[in-house]
């Protein structure tokens, strides 16, 4: 067995592990979500939390269900042709959990390490070769475990926890960022095979064309928008003592963050915010006048035109 192979079947394996611990969390939270005590929740509702729920099937009224449904998508759901496949799903919050739930989440998160790097271990064994190819090599082997629409980002991200239970935890919105760059029509094309390299989605491939047949005037007026994720909620637990206040960073919580409850299954003291970031003002560039709409949604690229 070659290197490449030998790596293939444990990156097989580290996915196997990667589902069973995500399954063995989901269900425990399932448990806890029809069990006779009750555990205080507080998941925020954003926009792209309530289209997330939507995707999992679940709602806000079962709040741990739905997470435990969240921290188990391991897979891509439905997205609309040419979407941005990259996203995650995404639902912030704190679930108060017991010991037991924290230990599992734990578990998980080491499942996850461990399937990274058997995937950037594969990578290297596959050796010299392109990058599409290499894709398509993973891509392969997911499949052979089961999984041809394993979704490597949410495979890899952490369930945020708090390991002992804090005095306090604060929570804020930060602001999503938006930066704009000049990009060319060849980096454009480039990118949209790299995504499709077999002409297979229609949504991309009917964006190939919509780039051809821009106007020789329109060929420098291509911007990619690049934001900053989705605006984030930043969590940090305080903890009380006679001589200071520590306070610690968590995390950014893309997904509820599991909170070890008291002996009524409450949460700690913690800063209550609205379910959307206030708005602020944005300057305006007077230079700058972008279409509300894409013209390559996969891509994020937009079609500008001067004042």
């Amino acid at each position: 067995m070659n290197d490449a192979a030998r790596c293939g079947a444990q990156l097989q394996q580290r996915l196997h592990e990667l589902h069973d611990s995500a399954r063995a969390l989901r269900q425990n939270l399932e448990q806890l979500q029809d069990a006779p005590r009750h555990w205080q929740s507080y998941l925020l509702q954003p926009r792209y939390a309530v289209d997330a729920a939507e995707q999992l099937g679940g709602g806000f009224e079962r709040p741990h269900a739905l997470a435990g449904a969240l921290f188990a998508q391991l897979d891509y759901t439905d997205i609309a042709p040419g979407g941005d496949a990259r996203a995650t799903l995404q639902i912030p919050g704190l679930l108060g959990v017991p010991s037991a739930t924290i230990a599992l989440a734990e578990q998980l998160n080491r499942d996850k390490d461990a399937f990274a790097r058997a995937v950037a271990d594969y990578r290297g064994a596959l050796g010299p070769r392109s990058a599409a190819e290499r894709d398509r090599r993973l891509r392969e082997t997911l499949a052979d475990a089961g999984h041809p629409r394993a979704h490597l980002r949410q495979c890899y991200r952490q369930v945020l926890l708090c390991p002992a239970r804090p005095d306090a935890i604060a929570l804020s919105w930060i602001k999503a960022r938006k930066s704009i760059r000049k990009v060319t029509v060849d980096w454009c094309e480039r990118k949209l095979v790299q995504l499709d390299p077999h002409g297979e989605d229609t949504g991309i491939q009917y964006q190939r064309q919509l780039l051809a047949g821009l106007r020789q005037s329109q060929r420098d007026d291509l911007r990619q928008v690049q934001v900053q994720s989705r605006p984030n909620l930043q969590v940090a637990e305080i903890f009380h003592s006679e001589e200071e206040e520590i306070y610690r960073q968590v995390g950014y919580a893309a997904m509820p963050v599991l909170v070890p409850g008291d002996d009524a299954g409450q949460l700690p003291d913690f800063t209550r915010v609205d379910h959307e970031p206030g708005a602020g003002r944005r300057r305006q560039r007077r230079d700058l006048t972008l279409g509300k709409e894409p013209f390559l949604p996969a891509l994020r690229v937009h079609l500008h035109s001067a004042e």
